[in-house]
């Protein structure tokens, strides 16, 4: 069952790039694949790069891939699909790392939540508390309330 889930998480994903794609240019689909592998860059030596250098990669000003980033909703919403899209494919490696952490010499209680929070076998408790004022109301001044309404309203 979860497979199915996942499948169809997936497929949506994609729908949802295809349908945003159709909304960009060319310039703005390679440039937002462009910052999000910069941003999610493992380290290996080599160095993030700088707004400046991405935006003469593409052959744009600076200030046009910071409009595109900041302004553009349809932009902004396609480079964050496009995030999601990547990490996605590291699920496993998280859901891995996750159980080490777990079944480790020394387990981590806070994987442990984790764990358990992800699978909705934990839930957090929250208390609300508040002065609703006149909550402590006679009947005789709930009564006397009521009829001030009445006459406001003319029954």
């Amino acid at each position: 069952m979860p497979f199915s889930i996942s499948r169809r998480k997936g497929s949506e994903r994609m729908a949802k790039l295809d349908e945003l794609k159709q909304k960009l240019t060319a310039k703005q689909i390679q440039a937002a694949y462009l910052l999000v592998e910069n941003e999610l860059m493992e380290s290996n030596n080599e160095e993030k790069r700088t707004q400046d250098e991405m935006a003469n990669e593409l052959g744009i000003n600076r200030t046009t891939l910071w409009e595109w980033r900041t302004k553009n909703q349809d932009f902004i919403a396609f480079k964050s699909e496009v995030a999601d899209s990547f990490l996605a494919e590291k699920r496993e490696q998280v859901y891995s790392k996750l159980m080490q952490l777990i079944l480790g010499p020394q387990p981590s209680v806070k994987a442990m939540q984790l764990y358990m929070q992800r699978f909705g076998l934990l839930t957090d408790k929250k208390v609300i508390e508040g002065d609703l004022g006149n909550a402590t109301r006679t009947n005789a001044e709930i009564e006397e309330q009521l009829q001030k309404l009445k006459k406001l309203t003319g029954e």
